[in-house]
C-alpha cells in the first residue's frame, strides 16, 4: 500500500505570547499522544523552525514545532487528519494550523 507523510506545524507560542511548553504542555502532549494512539508512531521535532508569513502590509513571525506521521494513504487517515487539524485549531487559538501532505516511499 502506498505510504502517506503528513507534516504538522504545531505552534510554540500562542498568539498572546505564552509558551506552548511551558504554560500549555498538556495540549502538546494530548496532541502527540492522539496521533501516537492512532497510528502507533509519530517523529516530532523539538527544536523550532521559523515561520515567515506576510498579512498585508504585516510581517509575522512564528517558532513551530514539526509533527510527522507516515500512514497508509487512505480516505479514513486523511478524514483524521482534516479533523486532527480543526481540534488543533482550536487547542492552540489559531486561525489557522499549516498541515502538508504527500506521497512517500518507504525503502
Amino acid at each position: 500500500m502506498t505510504k502517506r507523510r503528513y507534516e504538522v506545524l504545531l505552534p510554540a507560542r500562542l498568539n498572546d505570547g505564552r509558551s506552548v511548553l511551558l504554560q500549555e504542555t498538556s495540549n502538546l502532549q494530548q496532541s502527540l499522544q492522539e496521533v501516537i494512539e492512532r497510528f502507533g508512531a509519530m517523529s516530532y521535532n523539538p527544536n523550532t523552525v521559523l515561520g515567515v508569513y506576510h498579512k498585508g502590509r504585516e510581517t509575522f513571525e512564528d517558532d513551530l514545532y514539526q509533527l510527522v506521521v507516515d500512514v497508509d494513504d487512505t480516505p479514513e487517515n486523511r478524514r483524521f487528519f482534516l479533523e486532527f487539524k480543526q481540534k488543533l485549531k482550536g487547542r492552540f487559538q489559531q486561525l489557522e494550523i499549516y498541515v502538508v501532505t504527500y506521497p512517500v516511499e518507504v525503502l
